[in-house]
């Protein structure tokens, strides 16, 4: 049953590759951004702290070794999100006026569009869990009023997890993810005579570097039977960088840079009221980049129906909203990022919304939740 709907999925998210091609032209290229993928809207509403929080069905991107405790079977059978550079858009384009003319186009120039679409799957169980995913992202930017030209990039990415948690010590599980990938896409610079033309073909043809990629997480994880249930965790994904092998186009796809990152965390569970909070430092093994833009903070607090969250991102605040009910969950999120070589450099916000199915049992196949909302960790008792 998983394979077929793995395969409707993959079938069907090929829209992404199209769709992100024939959004609005507009503005700011895409810089030195810490992009990290495959996050979650939830954990970008609380200051991308989700290393000890993370959903049963997130586990094999994020955190193998939160399989471990993992005791019931989750089918998450659609996770969809969209998002947006949301208020700049608004206040870049909001005064936009058509495009009859060359000197229309003076209108757009230094302005900015960022797209994101997902789409994912996934099946987890004790120990155990697999992931499909369809990601992509497109930015854009007008330069150069004498000789007009568009920085464009764009990445479209297929991907297939499997992951597997074993003990390693008394309260201690060690995770391990393997991961093909399939990516499209690249950075280019785009005559304004080809976005003219109008034609989805001739822009399609300026992204034509294609590649496949395996690589590999590594992560442990360690939780406490203790008041607040103190966790941590350290996990290193994309071991040694994930590099594509060009299967079309002039080039390979640029390989995804590994990332070691370490965090803490703790939840307070009492009746109707869950409050979880944590820290995390990222891109350990990176020296070039700013602390600053490594420290993340997160706070969530979980009522009945629905999660209210906030942290800091790379020196930025973030705000989040859940709601849960059954086998429906509803996240957006609200954040920055910073573009520019350190926090408070130039700041760029992102809306994020998405919608999920997930089926969740326990052990004795009965279904369950908390609350009306189902649980973010289902941990053995």
């Amino acid at each position: 049953m998983y394979i077929s709907v793995c395969g409707l999925f993959m079938r069907e998210c090929c829209f992404l590759r199209f769709f992100i091609l024939q959004l609005l032209f507009g503005a700011n290229l895409f810089a030195a951004e810490l992009f990290e993928y495959n996050r979650p809207i939830r954990a970008l509403g609380m200051g991308n702290v989700y290393l000890n929080f993370v959903r049963d069905t997130d586990a094999p991107t994020i955190n193998p070794a939160a399989l471990g405790y993992v005791s019931g079977i989750s089918v998450e059978l659609a996770n969809l999100g969209l998002g947006i550079n949301g208020i700049d858009a608004y206040n870049n384009f909001k005064n936009s006026q058509g495009v009859s003319s060359s000197s229309d186009y003076d209108q757009f120039f230094g302005k900015k569009i960022w797209v994101g679409l997902n789409g994912k799957v996934s099946m987890v169980m004790p120990n155990f869990g697999l992931t499909a995913y369809d990601e992509g992202k497109f930015s854009m930017i007008l330069r150069n009023t004498a000789f007009p030209n568009i920085d464009m990039d764009f990445f479209n990415d297929i991907g297939f997890v499997v992951a597997g948690a074993f003990p390693v010590a008394p309260l201690t599980s060690m995770g391990v993810a393997l991961k093909r990938i399939n990516r499209w896409g690249g950075s280019q610079s785009v005559g304004l005579s080809t976005i003219a033309s109008g034609s989805t073909d001739t822009l399609k043809n300026e992204f034509e570097n294609k590649g496949v990629g395996y690589g590999g997480d590594l992560a442990l994880m360690t939780k406490l039977p203790t008041p607040l249930s103190p966790s941590f965790s350290l996990v290193w994904q994309d071991i040694g960088s994930t590099a594509f092998v060009k299967t079309a186009g002039n080039d390979a796809p640029i390989r995804i840079k590994d990332n070691l990152q370490a965090g803490f965390g703790m939840v307070l569970d009492l009746p109707g009221l869950d409050i979880s909070g944590g820290v995390e430092y990222k891109h350990i093994n990176d020296s070039g980049i700013q602390i600053g833009k490594k420290i993340h903070t997160g706070l969530e607090i979980g009522l009945p129906l629905i999660d209210l969250r906030a942290g800091t991102n790379q020196g930025y605040m973030t705000y989040g909203v859940g709601f849960s009910f059954l086998f429906l969950s509803f996240d957006a999120a609200y954040y920055n990022v910073e573009t520019g070589e350190y926090p408070g450099q130039t700041p760029e916000n992102r809306v994020l919304l998405g919608l999920s199915i997930d089926l969740s049992v326990d052990a004795n196949f009965n279904f369950y939740s908390k609350d009306g909302k189902k649980r973010k960790l289902k941990q053995r008792r």
